[in-house]
């Protein structure tokens, strides 16, 4: 994530000294670092096991491997911040892992597109078999499955309302196909209060908006059927064709050079 966008969220967010935030897609801890600028204790969640472990290859040059400096803690060091870094765990963002109760005071996160980062939760492609007393037998392994960009927003905004304080905000980046972006393709929730929407163009055919939400109050059970019974809160579908139209806008544009380069060799 760019500095500038990460600041620029974090301000969204109204970050301040002593706020808890937390990231559920944390990734290498970018918007963290900017979090705990502003005196922010920073946590966070993801479901890739090397990159909250600084484990793997290495993005720098002529480095083959991940160095021990090249980690979240490491990051938040480096900028004199290590002291609001709470800790990082490896959790699937779509299971429940967080005690039923009203935590952070912001939530802030760029979610995978499935464009460089794949989408991607644990899960079983067979009927899973539980023994009598409901536990998982130990043999067990969760394997991965896909995790479709409509499942990922609904699950961000219902974890959202619940671990959010009253007045605390969620800001995250929501990819857009602009030649069919309307407004209801932005999710709600009905203890969540739409507060911004800002477009950062990618392409001439792709963006993202920038959806800053602000928590209103408590939910209650009915809010868990609000999908039944208004259509502004069921998820929008067309979302999970994103990563296809992507890359259909691509092979469109190469074409069209292809074309002129044709004709201009004629």
């Amino acid at each position: 994530m760019d500095a500038g966008l990460s600041f620029i969220m974090a301000n969204q967010a109204k970050v301040k000294e002593n706020d808890l935030v937390f990231d559920p897609f944390v990734g290498t801890g970018s918007l963290l670092v900017s979090c705990s600028h502003f005196g922010a204790y920073v946590c966070g969640t993801d479901i890739d096991y090397n990159t909250i472990h600084g484990k793997g290859r290495s993005s720098r040059k002529n480095q083959t491997w991940r160095g021990p400096d090249e980690n979240i803690r490491a990051n938040l060091r480096q900028y004199k911040t290590e002291n609001m870094y709470v800790d990082v765990m490896v959790s699937d963002a779509s299971k429940p892992v967080w005690r039923n109760a009203a935590l952070f005071d912001a939530i802030i996160t760029d979610p995978p597109y499935g464009i460089r980062e794949s989408t991607r939760r644990t899960g079983s492609h067979k009927d899973t078999t539980k023994s009598p007393d409901g536990l998982y037998a130990e043999s067990h392994v969760p394997v991965s499955q896909a995790y479709h960009l409509s499942d990922i927003f609904t699950d961000l905004l219902n974890f959202s309302a619940r671990h959010l304080v009253l007045g605390g905000r969620l800001v995250y980046w929501l990819p857009v196909y602009r030649p069919e972006y309307c407004e209801e393709m932005v999710p709600l929730h009905p203890c969540l209060q739409l507060i911004s929407n800002c477009e950062q163009t990618l392409s001439s055919h792709t963006c993202r908006r920038l959806i800053t939400m602000e928590k209103i109050k408590e939910p209650e059970e009915l809010d868990s059927l609000a999908h039944l019974s208004d259509p502004r809160f069921s998820p929008y579908q067309g979302h999970n064709a994103f990563r296809e139209k992507y890359f259909s806008g691509l092979n469109k544009r190469s074409g069209k050079d292809d074309t002129k380069a044709d004709v201009g060799g004629k």
